[in-house]
């Protein structure tokens, strides 16, 4: 049940399903996930262990209006493999959403792509969005090279510690505006 929260949101491609996430979704698998060292080093953070009371927590933190959480299930399977966040801010008519592939063997396969594009849509043209904006690691440079062949534009580079240890990484701030996201080719979706 929503009560004060805005509307569930679905989506579904070719191999995924892609829906709001309710507290009852958090698993022992997404726990063991922020505990993997190599999914923390993407997302410039310290691997740690959380319990299942901070997932529901989290995921109950998202409003549904502004900031969404959703889950990515394998068709299949029906398993979940990743989480989705969406960020929206109406008055700069922007917004940027986050990932997190947990499980190994799906990394750098498709389902960041063909998660994204549904999303997209909605956010593009559903809500009248004009930017998409994002944050990179600079070594990521599968990542950098991938989206800026997309149309993405660099509008920053800085340097922050990582909270992983402490060390100097570089981040790559990114936008992308919907024309530009509009002069792609896209891929019909389920």
């Amino acid at each position: 049940m929503n009560t004060g929260k805005g509307k569930t949101l679905r989506f579904e491609t070719e191999h995924y399903l892609l829906r709001s996430l309710e507290a009852d979704d958090a698993n022992a698998e997404w726990c063991g996930w922020l505990e993997d060292p190599q999914a923390a080093r993407m997302l410039n953070a310290a691997p740690r262990k959380a319990t299942l009371k901070e997932l529901r927590s989290y995921i109950s933190s998202f409003d549904r209006r502004a900031r969404h959480i959703l889950g990515i299930f394998e068709k299949s399977t029906g398993g979940m493999i990743g989480v989705r966040t969406v960020e929206i801010d109406q008055l700069r008519r922007s917004f940027r959403f986050h990932i997190l592939i947990g499980v190994a063997e799906e990394r750098g396969r498709r389902a960041r792509a063909e998660t994204s594009e549904p999303l997209k849509h909605w956010l593009f043209e559903d809500l009248d969005l004009l930017t998409s904006e994002g944050t990179i690691l600079a070594k990521n440079t599968r990542f950098a090279d991938t989206v800026l062949r997309l149309g993405w534009v660099i509008v920053k580079r800085r340097l922050v510690r990582s909270p992983a240890d402490g060390s100097l990484v570089e981040l790559i701030d990114i936008r992308l505006h919907r024309e530009s996201w509009r002069r792609l080719p896209h891929p019909r979706s389920g």
